[in-house]
């Protein structure tokens, strides 16, 4: 056998190692791929933070370095304060009996944060940027007379000044699938630092009001991933127990190029797959589109992409919402009818070129219960093909002849003058065969 068989024969057996097979199932952060970054022909930022390094992924990134300090600042408070009942050493000591379960979390971590010799630098860098999301939160959270007294007021992160200036880009950045921490971490930091354990609502609860100034819904007594883990669920009512739907709303009929419907507008619901067809009637929140949905999305995307335990219910969402608006006079017809709000800059067009970024590359080849609704209005579409035309012709009539009083005018204009015409040649003809009494008869 020829040498180099021998040795591809090696490299084939070791190809997948146990124990990086059994770490698979722990993985939740992860790098995005390349194929994921590349939107419309460039790298896109949508996953890159702006502001603050949170995890081992962007630590070294120049532009986040200024925050370094702010940090170091944070775990000085935090320790020092006096209901504070933990020591750095006590806590380091705590630290580091999760230190290979918090490495775990991340996929493809570098050589330079793996291993004994390097567990001291992860746990540092853990720490220190646990306590300081930590600090951040909690500064934010608690409203302008409940900053902690030993943070000087005119603080450039951690007064109320300082924090209202800094959240909305920790905030950004706390939603990137590179740029998470585990909530274990926090959970543990909370833990030394109160010397009691937090129940797992509390923490997901104390995110989720950072990140949507609101507490964590009833069925989330389970410790979510990382804050992006909590935000996705927080939007799904999927991962939620199941309530009550309020079917009360505005009943509107929306024409597309794919379904025609009617279409109720929740008034309370907020949750993305809280969508059904019911008698014809598609029931669906209202959604609103602003500059953050494009990385609030991709991210989302990306992370269920990724992890093998999640479900692809953002992902079916949005390619729901890319087949309602097949054009920009599908955008103007959903906003119309009180379905969609945005404010995006290039207006309705920068509608559809958001959710055709989103949805491109993006296959259909898992089961969701989207999925099935989409199929449910594809039928009702093929069951009602007369009334399918008669709707298009008039969505496309007053897209073209009604958008303006001047456009208005030209049509019933040219509808007379077209009247006019018909009516004369009708005259004309009836004339022409008309006999005339005064021709006189033939003998």
């Amino acid at each position: 056998m020829s040498s180099w068989v021998v040795d591809m024969e090696k490299k084939v057996q070791g190809a997948e190692p146990p124990a990086k097979v059994e770490k698979w199932r722990k993985h939740c952060i992860f790098r995005v791929p390349l194929r994921f970054k590349v939107i419309d022909g460039r790298v896109s930022s949508v996953y890159k933070p702006q502001t603050v390094s949170l995890g081992p992924f962007h630590h070294d990134d120049k532009d986040l370095k200024p925050m370094e300090e702010h940090k170091l600042r944070a775990v000085h408070h935090l320790l020092h304060r006096d209901s504070c009942k933990t020591t750095l050493s006590e806590l380091v000591a705590t630290m580091e009996k999760e230190g290979e379960e918090l490495q775990d979390a991340y996929m493809e971590l570098g050589d330079e944060w793996r291993g004994e010799e390097n567990r001291g630098k992860f746990l540092e860098m853990m720490i220190i940027d646990g306590c300081f999301l930590l600090e951040v939160m909690r500064t934010a959270i608690g409203g302008k007379y409940s900053i902690p007294k030993d943070y000087k007021q005119d603080d450039p992160v951690f007064s109320w000044h300082g924090i209202q200036h800094i959240k909305p880009f920790v905030l950004r950045d706390m939603l990137l699938v590179e740029n998470q921490l585990p909530l274990r971490l926090l959970e543990k930091i909370v833990t030394a630092e109160s010397g009691r354990s937090p129940s797992a609502s509390w923490i997901n609860s104390m995110v989720l009001k950072f990140l949507e100034g609101k507490d964590a819904p009833e069925g989330s007594d389970e410790l979510g991933l990382h804050p992006l883990d909590i935000y996705r669920r927080s939007q799904l009512k999927g991962h939620l127990k199941p309530y009550q739907r309020d079917r009360g709303g505005v009943e509107n009929t929306i024409p597309t190029a794919n379904a025609v419907v009617a279409v109720t507008r929740e008034c309370k619901t907020t949750y993305l797959d809280d969508i059904n067809l019911d008698n014809g009637r598609l029931h669906m929140p209202k959604f609103h589109l602003d500059d953050s949905t494009a990385y609030k999305f991709h991210n989302m995307m990306a992370f269920e992409a990724m992890h093998v335990s999640t479900e692809n219910d953002v992902t079916a969402y949005v390619l729901f919402v890319k087949d309602l608006m097949d054009s920009a006079q599908d955008v103007r017809l959903l906003v119309k009818k009180r379905i969609l709000e945005h404010d995006l800059a290039d207006d309705d067009d920068a509608v559809v070129k958001l959710f055709n970024s989103l949805t491109r590359d993006v296959y259909k080849n898992w089961e969701s219960k989207l999925c099935r609704v989409r199929e449910d209005v594809e039928h009702h579409y093929l069951s009602n093909r007369p009334r399918v035309v008669l709707y298009e012709w008039w969505a496309n009539l007053k897209s073209r002849y009604f958008r303006s009083p001047w456009t208005l005018l030209a049509f019933i204009t040219a509808i007379l003058l077209i009247v006019g015409d018909i009516v004369q040649a009708v005259f004309a003809v009836l004339s022409y065969y008309k006999p005339d009494k005064d021709k006189p008869k033939m003998p």
